[in-house]
């Protein structure tokens, strides 16, 4: 058998170098952006009261669009898409994507081959567990962590589908697939801890107002 040659593969902010004994990924700078970054989105999530409608109003100031067009989830599984938050996409599926956003949300239409990242939603309530899930990727794609190309996302839903046989995929795509993965249980740890703290925060504060006092 020949000997594997050593290589090395990089993405926005970790660099993996693999050779026939080991695999070595550094990761610091993505370590490091997830430190700061739970932080940084409980600060926000506070400031806008944990209100969905004031997280994409949030959203919108930063430069990316929001859309509230009817029949959204239906709309949106035409192209394999689930309501809020969606990576850029390439191909047929954004031409798609930007002539039923431009065209239910009465706005300009955009025809291109070619869409940018953008909140879909229909109008009416928005969970905010679920919105807090999405708003936690949406930052993440911001802060340029990896996982939220259109190759990584496209084997993210593959696999929720159905379980890829890694056995087929190239190291590429299997590390790709990694990054999306990590960025998805992230985003779901961030919204448990939230409502952990927040339910906590309930329970003393009944505690109080019933005795006085609250031991947690």
């Amino acid at each position: 058998m020949a000997k594997m040659k050593p290589r090395t593969y990089t993405n926005a902010t970790s660099k993996t170098h693999i050779n026939a004994s080991e695999t070595m990924t550094l990761t610091s700078q993505t370590e490091k952006l997830l430190e700061t970054m739970d932080e940084e989105l409980k600060n926000i999530v506070k400031a806008c009261k944990t209100n969905p409608e004031l997280l994409l109003t949030f959203v919108e100031q930063k430069g990316t669009p929001v859309y509230k067009i009817p029949h959204a989830d239906k709309i949106l599984a035409k192209i394999k898409e689930e309501e809020g938050f969606i990576t850029p996409l390439k191909g047929w599926k954004a031409l798609y994507l930007n002539f039923v956003t431009g065209l239910f949300a009465q706005k300009r239409l955009h025809l291109s081959l070619n869409s940018r990242e953008m909140f879909v939603l229909r109008n009416g309530e928005i969970n905010v567990y679920y919105m807090l899930h999405q708003f936690h990727k949406w930052y993440g794609f911001k802060k340029n962590l990896p996982g939220y190309d259109e190759k990584a996302q496209a084997l993210f839903k593959e696999n929720l589908e159905n379980m890829s046989d890694t056995r087929e995929m190239s190291v590429e795509e299997i590390l790709a697939l990694k990054e999306a993965i990590a960025r998805d249980a992230e985003a779901a740890d961030f919204v448990i801890n939230l409502a952990k703290e927040s339910t906590g925060a309930k329970k003393a504060l009944e505690k109080m107002k019933k005795d006085g006092g609250a031991n947690i």
